[in-house]
């Protein structure tokens, strides 16, 4: 839960504010997918313990999900029963999807494309079975740095280069 509660903090939070052009999806034991949508978000606040009341909360709504009809727990937070796969083909052509992994291509050497969609694993590496469907619909794979870095700050860094590219563009 810990992980979870840092990489929504670090997906929406800013100072002051919340990045409402994020969507995260939490997906757990390739059975349960939360939704936050940052343009809809309320009651979050930059601790672990509201976050991670807010999941909770959708975790307790999931119990009532049928299949992959979503229910909405809280303000900007949805949960359905669907896994990865269900979930890739979803939203796979609403941008691109990157995978963010170590042995990808610098994030230097590669400019970020318009409405990018990262996926990330948590603590633990993607199973080979969950690898095999995410090379399906993903575009490229990228690293962000020479040195593994844990979900949540990798985030933060490509937040940052996707401001930096925004910026300048």
């Amino acid at each position: 839960m810990d992980i979870l509660c840092r990489c929504v903090g670090a997906s929406f939070l800013i100072s002051h504010s919340l990045r409402a052009e994020v969507r995260v999806y939490l997906v757990l034991q390739n059975k349960v997918t939360i939704r936050l949508e940052g343009n809809e978000l309320r009651h979050v606040r930059p601790d672990e313990r509201c976050i991670a009341a807010l999941i909770k909360k959708a975790l307790q709504k999931a119990e009532n999900a049928v299949g992959h009809i979503e229910l909405e727990s809280t303000p900007g937070i949805y949960v359905s029963k669907i896994g990865l796969s269900t979930l890739l083909n979803s939203i796979s052509s609403s941008g691109v999807v990157i995978h963010l992994h170590e042995n990808g291509i610098p994030s230097q050497k590669s400019e970020l494309p318009p409405d990018p969609i990262f996926v990330l694993s948590d603590h633990h590496n993607f199973l080979s079975s969950e690898l095999d469907m995410l090379n399906q619909y993903s575009k490229k794979t990228i690293n962000i740095g020479p040195i593994t870095v844990h979900t949540d700050h990798a985030i933060t860094i490509v937040h940052n280069l996707l401001d930096i590219q925004t910026n300048h563009s």
